[in-house]
């Protein structure tokens, strides 16, 4: 197919980038630096255009649609609303004109609290060792210097920005308002504190309010509950499931009246964490990986040299893996899988960037999880999984992932692949309606929550999962 591509004489982006705007993501070793042997299309991986430019795209180029805000295009006006999806090992932020609606500035950044633990145990724990303080402040402090930096770009003051929406799982919400974490160390997880109810932060500088969204119990947060109003998954007349595919796996199945909901604990490694050479869902992270036999041809996060690989580059690896005898079905490596790990490339600062046995291992329980999770979510709302007739994946994890790794890797179980869709990030999204459209609230039907660690079913289907699908 024939794609033109827009420029001027202005333009600095390499083709790559630009077409990656377009929605429009292309494989390149080498991110537009002409390193890459030959052409790997019908047009030089450095170009950059100065003009606008008609290419030639491969038939099976993917396509990019739907990710949160994504499908606005930042504009320079006013703005009066920070928008703050506090996410376990990723935050976003994005500066709004709540009048009309319109996007001005979006950042994306690793949760500086990593530094205590890559999940919401690690930092529970630390919290619970006297260092909630420390937590806490880690993360006004990122979130006051990015902000500000928004607030900068967008060339107005701090003043102007009167109202702030925060979405964020429990635990980072309980974090971020200094609230005790001991009772989410342990069973019976009963909460001791309320969602907090909106409030005005004041400082010298302005005045702005701000409003969190409300948790639904220990483990589905009010992430989960700007995806529900994003999707508008509690109007609808049909079953439909709101997967949040993050650290803690969160799952919203709705479904004759009833929510049933439930987290399986897949654990840091869909954001990156735990991985030899793992990073978030961040520009430069590798999110699609192709083994050829010479190297394996990769993409990267807006076309950006190489950081990392992140969830969905290691899932579309492990896919690879499995199609090309490196791992058997039973998930055990084989002989071809190379001893000290398989290079993928190398960082910018030249390090290699490898995928090993062991990072593999880390993958495997995580995709299974994920799968029994769902399984054991429509067999307490009394159906099949492919009888779900709507699937919404939520976060920035779930919008790269290719639907035939999923497949290959049966990591959405029986669900029907054409019910699916990849919503991006669903918290912002929901964040964003909340702001722009206030009449627009959710209105919770009964809610069933689904222990998985105490679900026999949870435990059949999670080892039957870590056998792959013929």
């Amino acid at each position: 197919m024939f794609v033109t591509v827009k420029a001027d004489e202005h333009n600095t982006k390499n083709i790559l980038s630009l077409l990656e705007e377009m929605g429009c993501s292309l494989p390149c070793n080498c991110h537009g630096r002409r390193h890459c042997d030959g052409r790997q299309y019908s047009f030089d991986c450095a170009l950059i255009p100065k003009e606008p430019v008609t290419v030639e795209l491969p038939e099976s180029a993917p396509k990019l649609s739907g990710i949160a805000l994504e499908d606005k295009i930042a504009e320079a006006g006013p703005a009066d609303t920070l928008l703050i999806d506090l996410g376990t090992t990723t935050v976003a932020l994005a500066l709004i004109d709540s009048v009309s609606g319109a996007l001005r500035q979006t950042c994306v950044f690793a949760n500086p609290q990593t530094a205590f633990g890559a999940d919401v145990v690690s930092r529970i724990q630390a919290a619970c060792l006297g260092q909630s303080g420390a937590l806490r402040d880690a993360t006004v402090r990122a979130l006051a210097e990015r902000a500000g930096q928004l607030y900068a770009q967008n060339h107005q003051p701090l003043a102007d920005i009167t109202s702030c929406y925060i979405g964020g799982n429990t635990t980072m919400i309980h974090l971020l308002m200094g609230y005790d974490c001991s009772p989410l160390a342990g069973s019976p997880f009963t909460l001791q504190e309320d969602s907090p109810a909106p409030f005005w932060h004041n400082s010298p500088e302005s005045s702005c309010h701000v409003t969190i969204l409300p948790w639904l119990s220990a483990f589905i947060g009010g992430d989960v509950t700007a995806g529900l109003i994003a999707c508008r998954m509690t109007e609808r007349d049909t079953s439909a499931l709101l997967i949040d595919l993050g650290t803690n796996g969160e799952m919203a199945l709705y479904h004759r009246g009833t929510l049933y909901t439930a987290a399986t604990a897949a654990g840091p490694a869909f954001e990156g964490g735990g991985l030899s050479c793992g990073c978030p869902g961040i520009p430069g992270a590798i999110c699609r990986v192709q083994l050829k036999r010479l190297r394996p041809a990769l993409a990267t996060i807006d076309n950006k040299l190489p950081l990392g690989l992140c969830g969905s580059g290691a899932v579309s690896l492990c896919a690879e893996l499995l199609r090309h005898g490196y791992v058997d079905r039973q998930g055990i490596l084989t002989e071809r899988f190379p001893a000290d790990g398989l290079r993928l490339a190398l960082s910018a600062q030249g390090a290699p960037i490898l995928f090993t046995a062991e990072d593999f291992r880390t993958m495997q329980p995580a995709i299974a999880a994920i799968a029994a999770g769902i399984d054991t979510l429509a067999h307490s709302a009394g159906i099949r999984p492919e009888e779900i007739e709507e699937v919404f994946l939520g976060g920035g994890f779930g919008f790269y992932l290719e639907p035939d790794d999923c497949h290959a890797l049966g990591m959405f179980s029986s669900l029907r692949p054409q019910a699916i869709h990849a919503m991006g990030n669903t918290c912002l999204r929901g964040l964003y309606d909340c702001a722009v459209f206030p009449d627009r609230a959710l209105h919770l039907p009964p809610v069933q929550l689904v222990s998985l660690a105490d679900s026999p079913v949870f435990q059949k289907q999670f080892i039957r999962h870590m056998t792959y699908p013929d």
